[in-house]
């Protein structure tokens, strides 16, 4: 059955149609979804029954992984794939299968508090309710244009703080990664991998503008983040059991609804740190 796609909005997102990961892609249908992720940004491949080793191998052909970042206080990984985040509200036996409960989820990309924040991620939904802790997309590209000209010119040469004291949840990280947690970064860079231009916010808690006045950095954010999640900007996700998810961490912001507590809800994610470097060569 040959790839197709249906577009989820007009500006970005498409379900990719004809796809079975656990039985393999030829080269050709890999690079085929990799000039689909370039173009789209993210990706919903449904109806896939795969476990943790195949969700790995399927990442590991875009590039190198990262290991999964600890949530909060729960267990966050299944015992020998340390690569493997499990985002979940399910207690077991007295212990959180994962983490991130069953809150809403502010607006964020993924890891925006280290050096170089990972370019994609990958979640695959074991078990989701029905209607519930839906996952909306901004398109981080679409933001950009967004702003007025004299905004954009502004940010060419700002750098804004990232600070990852706190999860997406709000609730406060068990181990802080990288030194003091804190990381500072252009708000605009070239993405790495397509070489295009890229609003880098992260989250809007803990951020502030280099070389502002706190009043000033706070106004001039809530004008870029009142770009980047302009509605007609965003897709909305209602998932199923069996969804893989692909989205490009530097173009997109992510969020969750809140969900019935009472709900399992249970997801895997693997997060590419940087795509192979063939890859960039054939799509760059």
């Amino acid at each position: 059955m040959p790839i197709s796609t249906r577009p989820l909005s007009p500006i970005f997102g498409a379900e990719v149609l004809g796809v079975d990961i656990e039985n393999g892609l030829t080269d050709e249908a890999f690079q085929e979804i990799i000039a689909l992720w370039r173009r789209h940004l993210v990706l919903v491949i449904r109806g896939q029954t795969i476990g943790d080793e195949c969700l790995l191998k399927f990442a590991r052909r875009f590039g190198p992984l990262d290991a999964a970042p600890q949530l909060d206080k729960s267990r966050s990984s299944p015992d020998g794939y340390p690569e493997i985040v499990v985002v979940s509200n399910v207690v077991e036996n007295g212990a959180p299968l994962g983490g991130l409960g069953h809150g809403d989820l502010a607006w964020h990309s993924d890891m925006t508090y280290v050096s170089n924040p990972p370019v994609g991620c990958i979640l695959h939904a074991w078990e989701a309710p029905a209607g519930a802790g839906r996952t909306h997309f901004a398109n981080l590209r679409a933001a950009l244009a967004a702003l007025s000209p004299e905004d954009r010119t502004r940010i060419a040469t700002l750098s804004s703080v990232h600070d990852n004291s706190y999860t997406s949840a709000g609730t406060r990280r068990h181990r802080v990664e990288g030194g003091d947690g804190r990381r500072v970064h252009p708000l605009v860079i070239e993405h790495p991998s397509w070489g295009e231009g890229a609003l880098l916010i992260g989250r809007q808690r803990g951020a502030a503008i280099v070389g502002l006045p706190p009043e000033e950095s706070d106004v001039l954010l809530a004008r870029i983040w009142e770009a980047a999640t302009l509605p007609e900007n965003t897709i909305t996700h209602d998932w199923r059991a069996g969804d893989v998810v692909i989205w490009d961490n530097l173009l997109t912001l992510h969020r969750r609804d809140a969900f019935d507590g009472h709900a399992r809800r249970i997801l895997h994610r693997a997060q590419i740190r940087a795509f192979h470097p063939n890859i960039q060569a054939q799509t760059g």
